[in-house]
């Protein structure tokens, strides 16, 4: 098997929305699964929507000099850093991507995939 493992988005609700299967081979190009995982989001959810990722705020700059760039840009795509991660990035990166500080995302955590995950550390 060459499945390592897998990369999922879920809502706020806890429901797993996409789940891709990870491959590493010896380039290792981890970026094309979160690219991936986007275009899927994209195509669905459409215009105004957010999204938390642990590196939301590097992961920015990948997809705006991906291809999916000028999508995301139209469809007003708000990328954040997940409450739980947030704390590990400095303040200035905390003011500009934690949800806290975001208008419109309420009381989002942002930490959807980690709840699913550790709720699933039995299947491990």
């Amino acid at each position: 098997f060459d499945e390592s493992g897998i990369f999922i988005a879920a809502c706020w609700h806890r429901f797993v929305l996409v789940s891709l299967s990870m491959h590493f081979t010896k380039l290792n190009l981890r970026a094309k699964y979160s690219l991936a995982l986007m275009n899927q989001l994209l195509s669905i959810f459409g215009a105004n929507g957010g999204c938390a990722y642990d590196i939301g705020c590097a992961f920015t700059k990948t997809l705006a000099n991906s291809s999916l760039g000028p999508l995301a840009q139209s469809l007003n795509l708000h990328m954040m850093v997940g409450v739980f991660h947030g704390h590990a990035h400095n303040r200035r990166c905390q003011l500009d991507w934690h949800p806290m500080y975001i208008k419109g995302t309420g009381l989002t955590e942002g930490e959807g995939c980690e709840h699913v995950f550790s709720s699933s550390n039995n299947l491990a």
